[in-house]
């Protein structure tokens, strides 16, 4: 049985007196029929009637659930399918179709050449917007046919000026997973650099790649993703290139070995030509380019650091380290040189004075493989024969002579081969050529690598080299099977 609300005695009341059940109060009023009335009239005006609102709101459920049905994976390519829509004006002014080109000329006082747009009889609205769309043209947001696309979601993109009301895209690539697709290989028109591929260069302005390897062939491909077609191919007798860098802003390419000579490849004239290196530098199979393209600094015997000039291809000087060296790397800027060694030990050395500046110890290396500057001149990553990649902060090892690494990369277990940081200096790639599927990606901001990459059941081999591309558009890597496999990476729009 229900309770019922009674009120509370009060003790000067005497106790026979009943007192009636009282309902609550109603808070709200019941709206009279004007009200209902003007309620149903905005309805109507609003979703045109609950009938028209009902069918209007499953038109919008089947549409939500086809979107679903299609949910881009990340991994490949954007749609080109759009649609234009018709869109009306936000406001219709009637007093401008009252008002002529002659009526306003003779208020302003104002002449202009007779006839065309400017006849009198014309509609002066018709004349301003003809004379906005001359000198401005016709901005995106007063355009009524819409070219609409999908990552937006309002019609009027003048109301999106707010930052709460338009979706933006990320500016920063996001962790944990990695949006990108397989493209055809990049050298899939030959295959004939390997069997090892030990250089893939991007182009620094055109859309184009180099690739060598154990054949002493080396061939330019052009980067479309879809065909790559081949440009030029060079081969090079008993000659296994080892490296190879462009030079000149792209125009010559160095092909180094491990003979006493090396080769310069002219891409404008499609020339080689024969160098013999200088005396005491026997090999040319580590070298690293300054970025002006002014000094090439190639690995020697005993700790020595042959500096050449890259015109010239002259010695200009040596510089020297306590150990044997195993990897060099410029800073962006060219002032400064790093040199790993096999014993652990990084040196660095000041261009300008040509002198060791720094020396400090990688930690927990025993024998150093490689090394990389990001970009951004923030990181450095250095790379050892145990599988340990240790990032840095730049500004910590040229201060200390022990930094701690700001990250220890241990995902990958044998010896690195090859590292790259990416142009925006978010992505380092690592790799591992004795193991097969050893590359890892690994994001920066986020301190881990991407876990979708490199994919489940693919067959990569062993990967010797890795690039990206100038603008991180396409990521590459070259294998010991005579294959250079070409990725997009959806984030970066550019080459």
């Amino acid at each position: 049985m229900p309770k019922q609300n009674r009120k509370r005695r009060h003790e000067n009341v005497s106790k026979d007196v009943e007192y009636e059940v009282v309902a609550p109060k109603n808070k709200f009023r019941p709206f009279d029929e004007e009200a209902q009335a003007e309620e149903e009239l905005l309805n109507k005006i609003l979703f045109g009637g609950s009938s028209s609102f009902l069918k209007s709101l499953e038109e919008a459920e089947q549409e939500v659930g086809a979107s679903c049905s299609n949910v881009d994976s990340g991994v490949g390519e954007d749609s080109e399918d759009s649609e234009t829509k018709e869109r009306s004006p936000a406001w219709y002014d009637e007093d401008d179709d009252g008002i002529e080109v002659g009526h306003a000329l003779d208020a302003q006082g104002r002449k202009l050449p007779s006839g065309g747009i400017n006849d009198r009889k014309n509609k002066y609205s018709s004349l301003l917007q003809n004379k906005f769309e001359s000198i401005v043209g016709t901005p995106s947001w007063a355009s009524l046919g819409k070219h609409k696309s999908h990552d937006s979601d309002s019609d009027d993109e003048i109301l999106q000026s707010c930052g709460f009301i338009r979706k933006t895209t990320r500016a920063n690539l996001t962790s944990g997973i990695l949006e990108f697709k397989k493209v055809k290989d990049l050298n899939s028109e030959t295959y004939s650099e390997g069997p090892y591929v030990n250089a893939v260069e991007f182009h620094p302005t055109a859309r184009a790649a180099l690739v060598a390897g154990h054949n002493g062939i080396a061939t330019l491909y052009a980067v479309d993703g879809k065909t790559n077609n081949k440009l030029h191919s060079v081969i090079f007798q008993n000659f296994p290139i080892f490296c190879a860098k462009f030079i000149q802003n792209g125009n010559e390419a160095i092909l180094g070995s491990r003979h006493s000579h090396i080769y310069s490849y002219d891409l404008m004239a499609a020339k080689s030509t024969r160098i013999p290196l200088p005396p005491g530098l026997s090999r040319f199979n580590k070298f690293a380019v300054s970025p002006d393209s002014n000094f090439i600094a190639a690995a020697g015997k005993w700790g020595e650091v042959h500096l050449l000039a890259a015109a010239s291809k002259e010695r200009v000087a040596t510089l020297k380290q306590n150990s044997q060296v195993t990897a060099l790397t410029f800073n962006p800027q060219g002032n400064l040189l790093y040199g790993h060694s096999d014993c652990g030990e990084v040196t660095i050395w000041n261009m300008n004075m040509r002198r060791v500046v720094h020396r400090f110890t990688d930690e927990g290396c025993l024998q150093g493989t490689t090394l990389a500057v990001a970009s951004s001149n923030q990181f450095l990553a250095a790379g050892s024969a145990q599988g340990v990649v240790n990032l840095y902060d730049v500004e910590d090892v040229l201060r200390n002579k022990l930094p701690k690494p700001r990250k220890t990369i241990m995902n990958l277990t044998t010896s690195i081969t090859d590292l790259k940081f990416n142009s925006t200096s978010e992505i380092l790639a690592l790799t591992s050529a004795e193991i097969k599927n050893s590359i890892k990606l690994f994001h920066l901001a986020s301190g881990a690598v991407f876990s979708n990459f490199p994919p489940f059941q693919s067959k990569m081999g062993h990967i010797n080299v890795v690039n990206f591309s100038p603008n991180s558009g396409y990521f590459a890597f070259g294998n010991r099977k005579s294959t250079v496999a070409l990725y997009t990476l959806k984030h970066y729009k550019n080459y």
